[in-house]
């Protein structure tokens, strides 16, 4: 029996957080019963200059990429991408571009809970298939309630003690240079960067197996 510590260092509003969980999850299920997995969520901010009440995205994303011409094209391969491996991207000119900071603050305090990755999924779902505001604290109540979490703690994610903590590991990644997402750090020692693929994941995981 493998014990392993992942701690994913993601966006919510990262399309490549949520297709490299997906490919991680396949590596997981490969490996079988004989390893367990401890996966901790942890903040990081993509876009950490988008007001509190979001934006609109087409806008934002498009000044990003360099015209609208570019996003599109880069949305139409993510869609594409997405249908290949199961996951459903919806995008409209009338999608706004969160800003994720409460969505951290509400998933450390579902990782005390074992309900992280549940509520991760959720929040990737809420974002990229149902085109919700997942920066709005209300969506973010009704999303955490929907999938088990209490609501006093619910109450203690939005308090300014966590606040303060999201805003120190978020200056502790940096300080360490991570500088993208998705990034996993596993057992304290090792770290990815980047969605690889099933196979990929695999092989690092039991390599690191082997050679404990």
């Amino acid at each position: 029996m493998a014990d392993f510590r992942i701690d994913i260092i993601s966006d919510f509003v990262c399309p490549w957080s949520y297709l490299g969980y997906n490919r991680l999850k396949q590596a997981i299920d490969q490996l079988g019963d004989d390893y367990r997995f401890e996966i901790k969520w942890q903040p990081f901010e993509l876009h950490p200059d988008i007001e509190t009440q979001g934006v609109e995205r087409e806008r934002y994303l498009g000044e990003k990429f360099g015209s609208l011409e570019k996003l599109t094209e880069a949305t139409h391969a993510l869609q594409q991408i997405g249908i290949e491996e199961g996951i459903q991207f919806n995008f409209t000119d009338k999608d706004i571009l969160p800003n994720t900071f409460s969505a951290h603050r509400l998933i450390m305090i579902a990782n005390k809970s074992g309900l992280s990755t549940q509520l991760a999924l959720a929040l990737y779902n809420a974002y990229f298939t149902e085109g919700k505001n997942i920066g709005d604290i209300e969506i973010l109540t009704d999303i955490a309630k929907n999938i088990g979490m209490k609501e006093e703690d619910i109450e203690e994610a939005f308090t300014e003690k966590s606040k303060l903590i999201i805003e120190k590991k978020i200056k502790r990644f940096q300080e360490i240079d991570i500088l993208s997402a998705p990034t996993y750090v596993i057992d304290d020692k090792f770290m990815i960067h980047g969605a690889h693929t099933p196979d990929s994941f695999f092989k690092v995981l039991t390599d690191i197996a082997k050679n404990r």
